[in-house]
């Protein structure tokens, strides 16, 4: 059960350190940043599904704009927007979309993306090698820490 425990946290250590920002995407499409102030802290990109979603998970299209104090970028939905990730200073984005003559707009808050992962790491450990260990690891790694990364997984407008 020890040799378990160490190889548990070791597994956990390794797969925490990974970087949780996976991007950019080549084909996705790029943000303009606003000003070179809001450069600064950027971890790197983050490639973000954008879709517009009309009754039961029915996708459809629309002409949107993805706006923040920081940068900004225009497509069509559906699409993979590079999103900066920022270790400080991470800001909302307000996505409005045209949809048939129609606007619709949502806002979305910056998540904890290295919370994230070290949670998603700890679990797959707890299941691999010993559940009550991994449960453990993830309330362990809860809070947030310095250094951490914010930005966004997805972008959903539900119609």
């Amino acid at each position: 059960m020890k040799n378990q425990f160490v190889a548990a946290l070791a597994i956990g250590a390794m797969l925490s350190a990974c970087a949780p920002v996976k991007g950019p995407e080549e084909s996705g499409v790029s943000v303009a940043f606003k000003n070179d102030g809001a450069k600064e802290f950027v971890a790197g990109f983050q490639p973000v599904k954008v879709t517009i979603e009309q009754g039961t998970d029915k996708e459809i299209a629309g002409q949107c704009k993805l706006d923040s104090s920081k940068y900004s970028a225009s497509f069509a939905a559906p699409a993979t927007v590079n999103v900066p990730a920022y270790s400080q200073g991470a800001v909302n984005a307000t996505l409005s979309c045209d949809v048939e003559g129609e606007m619709h707009q949502v806002a979305f808050k910056p998540v904890n993306l290295s919370k994230r992962a070290r949670n998603n790491s700890s679990l797959a450990v707890g299941l691999l090698l010993c559940p009550i260990c991994g449960i453990g690891m993830a309330a362990g790694g809860a809070g947030e820490k310095t250094g951490d990364i914010f930005g966004f997984f997805e972008m959903k407008l539900k119609l």
